[in-house]
C-alpha cells in the first residue's frame, strides 16, 4: 500500500467512525442524528445531570443505544452508564460522549425491563423514566463427544471435539474462554481427568485412573480442587500456570463409613474467604464440612444434618449473595439450603429444604415451595446469583430457581426425552442424562450428560 493509498485509506476509516459515532436532538420525540463533533460542553458540577430520552427503546447484548440529556461533559472518562435489570447495575461500554448525548452498547442483562443511569465523574447521576427492554435469547449447541452417533456403550477417546468420545462424566468446570474441564466415574473408560479446547479443537487427557466428584473453583478461574469420591479423599490441585496438571495438596480425613462419600467441593469467593483457603463439603453420612488447603485440616461444622444420608447426595454451591450453600439431594428429589446457625460457619450449620419435596419425584414449576424435581443432580450458579440445575434421570432437562423471587423454571430440555440428542432452540433441546453444568462467567452454561456423553452448551444473549 503506497503513502496516497495510506492516507486515502485513513480519511475514509475516520469518515466511517464520525458516521457511526453519532448523537441526535429531540424535539416533540422526533430524533435526527448527524455525525459526532469533537469537543463539547464540559461538565458543570454545579449543574444537575439529566436524561431526556433514548433510542432504541429495546434491544439485546451489544445493543447501540442513544442517550440524550443534558450536563454529560465531553471526557469519555468521567462517564459511566449502568443498566439495572432487577439484580444489579450492570456496565455498559460507553463508546463516546459529547455533552448532551452518550453513545453506548447494552451490557449482557436479564430478559426483561431495565433502568438506564448515568454517572458522571463520580459525583453526579441520573436515572431514566422510561425502561429499556432487554431481549435476551438462548441456544442450545455441541461442543464435544461423539455421544449416541455410534450408540457403542463405555468408550474412551481424546482426539478432537468430533471424535472424542466420553463416558460418566461426573463434574464439569468451565474455564472461560472456551475451555472446560470434567471429571469422571470409577470405571476404567470414565475415570480420568479431560482437559477440552473448543478454540484449539481438541480433548486431552491430563489425568488418568482417579475417580473424582465435581470440583471447586477459585473466583478468578486460576485454580481447581477436586477430591475423590471415596476415601482416601485426596485433594487435588489444577492451576492455569502449571498447564492445569494435577498436584496432591492434602486429604479430607474420614468422616465414617459408606461409599461415594463426597461428591462435589465448593469454594467462597474473595469477600467471604479473601485468601480463598477453604474446601467445603457434603458428606454422605449428614456431615457438613470444610478443608484448609494451608494447613491440610479438616473442620467438621456440622453433623447429622437434616436430609437422608444417600450414596448420590452431595452437589453443592456457593451462593456469595446469601452467604449459604444449596445441596442437591438425588434421593430426596430436593434442593437443601445449608446456612451457618450463629455469626460465623464455626457456631453450626442447619439444613432445610429449599426447593422440591422428599415425598415426590416430578418436573413441575412453580414457586419453589410448590416445585418439584425428579432428580437433581449438577448445579451452579450465574453472576445474578440464580440457580441452574441439572434434572437427570428421568427429566433430562435443566431447571432454573430465580434469585428474584424463588421461581422454578424448565429453561432447556423436553421432559422424559433422550433421544436422539437435538441442539437449538431451549424448548425443543434434547439432552440424554444431563448431570452437571458448569457457568463461565460470560453468558455460557457447559452442561455434561452421563450416559455417552456430549458436551453441551446453553449460551443467553
Amino acid at each position: 500500500m503506497n503513502d496516497k493509498t495510506k492516507k486515502n485509506f485513513s480519511y475514509e476509516l475516520l469518515f466511517l467512525l464520525g458516521i457511526l459515532v453519532f448523537v441526535f436532538g429531540c424535539k416533540d420525540e422526533t430524533y435526527v442524528y448527524r455525525p459526532a463533533l469533537e469537543g463539547g460542553t464540559p461538565f458543570d458540577p454545579n449543574l444537575p445531570v439529566e436524561i431526556t430520552g433514548f433510542i432504541p427503546d429495546s434491544g439485546k447484548i451489544r445493543e447501540k443505544v442513544i442517550i440524550t440529556g443534558s450536563n454529560f461533559g465531553n471526557n469519555i472518562k468521567d462517564v459511566q452508564v449502568f443498566f439495572n435489570d432487577g439484580f444489579s447495575d450492570k456496565k455498559a461500554t460507553v463508546v463516546s460522549v459529547n455533552g448532551n448525548a452518550i453513545y453506548c452498547l447494552t451490557p449482557r442483562l436479564s430478559d426483561g425491563e431495565s433502568q438506564i443511569k448515568v454517572v458522571v465523574s463520580e459525583q453526579a447521576e441520573a436515572t431514566s423514566l422510561k425502561t429499556f427492554r432487554y431481549k435476551a435469547t438462548a441456544n442450545v449447541s455441541w461442543v464435544a463427544g461423539v455421544g449416541l452417533l455410534e450408540g457403542v456403550g463405555a468408550k474412551y477417546n481424546d482426539g478432537t471435539l468430533a471424535e472424542a468420545n466420553f463416558w460418566k462424566i461426573q463434574g464439569i468446570a468451565a474455564l472461560g474462554d472456551g475451555y472446560v474441564m470434567t471429571f469422571g466415574y470409577y470405571e476404567s473408560q470414565s475415570n480420568k481427568v479431560r482437559f477440552v479446547s473448543e478454540n484449539d479443537n481438541k480433548v486431552i487427557t491430563i489425568q488418568d485412573g482417579v475417580y473424582l466428584g465435581k470440583p471447586a473453583m477459585n473466583e478468578d478461574r486460576t485454580r481447581l480442587y477436586a477430591t475423590s469420591l471415596n476415601p482416601p479423599h485426596i485433594v487435588y490441585e489444577y492451576r492455569k500456570e502449571n498447564g492445569w496438571l494435577p498436584y496432591n495438596v492434602g486429604e479430607i480425613k474420614e468422616l465414617g463409613e459408606g461409599y461415594d462419600r463426597i461428591r462435589s467441593l465448593a469454594m467462597m469467593d474473595k469477600a467471604h474467604d479473601p485468601d480463598q483457603k477453604w474446601l467445603y463439603f457434603c458428606h454422605k453420612n449428614r456431615y457438613f464440612g470444610r478443608f484448609n488447603l494451608e494447613t491440610q485440616e479438616t473442620e467438621v461444622l456440622g453433623e447429622q444434618l437434616d436430609y437422608r444420608a444417600d450414596a448420590f447426595v452431595g452437589y453443592i454451591v456457593y451462593d456469595k449473595f446469601n452467604d449459604c450453600f444449596y445441596l442437591s439431594h438425588h434421593s430426596d428429589y430436593s434442593i437443601y439450603k445449608i446456612s451457618k446457625v450463629g455469626s460465623t460457619w464455626t457456631d453450626g450449620v442447619q439444613a432445610e429444604i429449599f426447593a422440591g419435596s422428599p415425598s415426590q419425584s416430578a418436573v413441575i414449576d412453580g414457586n419453589r415451595e410448590d416445585a418439584r424435581f425428579k432428580d437433581p443432580r449438577g448445579m451452579c450458579m450465574d453472576d445474578d446469583g440464580n440457580i441452574y440445575i441439572c434434572d437427570c434421570d428421568g427429566a433430562d432437562v435443566i431447571r432454573k430457581i430465580s434469585a428474584l423471587d424463588g421461581y422454578v423454571s424448565t429453561i432447556a430440555g423436553t421432559v422424559g426425552v433422550e433421544s436422539p440428542q437435538v441442539n437449538g432452540d431451549p424448548a425443543e433441546a434434547i439432552f440424554l442424562d444431563p448431570y452437571d453444568i458448569s457457568y463461565d462467567g460470560n453468558g455460557n452454561f457447559y452442561i455434561a450428560e452421563w450416559w455417552e456423553a456430549t458436551i453441551r452448551k446453553y449460551s443467553i444473549e
